[in-house]
């Protein structure tokens, strides 16, 4: 299988990065959680926000981290199948949020992005095997073109992805099928498929041509170079103390609605 090249400069900065996966030794996750604000309000210093909202531990981290750095943006909820209680709760702390449920524009906007991208192939395995997948498969790849040709016209152009998270910082854990450590991080690191591969990398073309096909800059907050460092030092009992350890522990500390331990597909309910 050919694979694609990226161009967008974090995503080519995080593929070309050597990380050091043989330190596992750091026993806080103060360094994370410091690096994870930085993180945010790196990528947050110009433009006009938006982002997407799940019930999901990734985007409540990441709107509650602009939320606390006042920082401006505006939150899209496409819902498929979230939590209804966990996004009421979160609208308490989103003052700008954009709930649209699934219905009839999901074909229309099926049927546009056919003639707006190339329809690439994913490299996702499925108990270690790749499934013949692409862009134009996905679900997700939908509900983006619908949330990025909105705020696009709605005057905002700069959209934060949440992707990375997943693959980094738990290797979908909960979906074995696609997980090389089925929730568990072992004791001697090496680099996993889906750190820069499967998932990362096929997902990735989905969060890096969509919004340019619209017109709209993404950036990855979950990608940057010093917080991807800072989890792969974190110890293996910190790594596997809970699910997505590092977010667990912002999410509680911070009082952030979730589901705990729970990741929702993008499918319809």
């Amino acid at each position: 299988m050919k694979k694609e090249r990226f161009t967008h400069p974090q995503v080519v900065a995080f593929m070309e990065q050597e990380f050091d996966f043989d330190h596992q030794e750091k026993e806080s996750y103060d360094d994370w959680l410091e690096a994870f604000s930085a993180a945010v309000a790196k990528n947050a210093k110009e433009g006009k926000l938006f982002t997407g909202v799940s019930s999901g531990y990734d985007s409540g981290a990441l709107a509650y981290e602009l939320t606390k750095q006042k920082i401006p943006f505006r939150a899209y909820t496409v819902n498929m199948n979230e939590h209804e209680l966990v996004l009421k709760r979160r609208g308490r702390f989103l003052s700008d949020h954009h709930i649209v449920e699934y219905g009839p524009w999901f074909e229309g906007y099926q049927k546009e992005l056919e003639g707006k991208i190339e329809n690439a192939p994913y490299t996702i395995q499925y108990d270690g095997k790749i499934r013949e997948q692409t862009i134009l498969d996905d679900n997700a790849s939908v509900a983006l073109a619908f949330m990025c040709d909105t705020a696009k016209k709605e005057g905002f152009a700069v959209y934060l992805s949440t992707q990375g998270a997943d693959e980094i910082l738990a290797d979908y854990g909960l979906w074995p099928t696609h997980s090389t450590f089925k929730g568990t991080f072992p004791e001697k690191l090496t680099e996993w498929y889906n750190f820069k591969d499967g998932c990362n990398y096929s997902y990735l073309l989905k969060e890096t041509r969509i919004p340019e096909a619209y017109g709209v800059e993404v950036r990855f907050p979950f990608l940057d170079i010093d917080l991807v460092q800072e989890f792969l030092w974190l110890t293996p009992e910190l790594k596997n103390r809970n699910y997505k350890a590092p977010l667990y522990e912002y999410l509680v500390g911070n009082g952030v609605p979730f589901e705990c331990s729970k990741k929702r597909g993008f499918t319809p309910a």
